[in-house]
């Protein structure tokens, strides 16, 4: 990865409608090589494009983390149960007192209790969680390259 490839990732992360054309204007690169380049990264090191939604105006106006502890012969199981819940958009493994912290959307109170008392409570291994709830999303965004 040198200099090229980063500029092909910043621009593309700032814009990944953005053609050939104008990213080889933008970074001064020739388009073949932009294209040649772009391939590769997406072989190799772009997972997908993406779009990232205001998602009070698509009505999910609840977004919470909760850290959950599992019993640890059974921690594979619970992220994957986790992994496959539709409100749940990210899970990660954690170190600490907790051992995985989920991000979940929802269009209610009432609908992050049912969430968590009729879903997540429910896997088998989560013995404990602890769910906070996002009064501001001061910065939601990937990290600058």
């Amino acid at each position: 990865m040198d200099d090229v490839d980063l500029a092909i990732l910043r621009s593309l992360i700032k814009n990944s409608r953005i053609t050939i054309s104008q990213m080889s204007k933008e970074i001064d690169i020739p388009d073949a090589t932009i294209s040649n380049r772009l391939k590769k990264l997406e072989n190799n090191v772009i997972k997908r494009y993406t779009l990232i939604p205001d998602w009070q105006k698509i009505g999910l106006e609840i977004t919470s983390i909760i850290i959950i502890q599992t019993e640890s012969e059974k921690h594979e199981l619970v992220k994957e149960k986790l992994s496959r819940l539709k409100a749940v958009s990210e899970v990660y493994s954690v170190s600490g007192e907790y051992d995985i912290l989920i991000k979940v959307w929802v269009k209610s109170i009432e609908d992050l209790n049912q969430l968590i008392n009729s879903k997540i409570r429910s896997i088998e291994g989560v013995e404990d969680l602890t769910e906070m709830i996002v009064m501001e999303r001061v910065k939601e965004d990937i990290p600058a390259l």
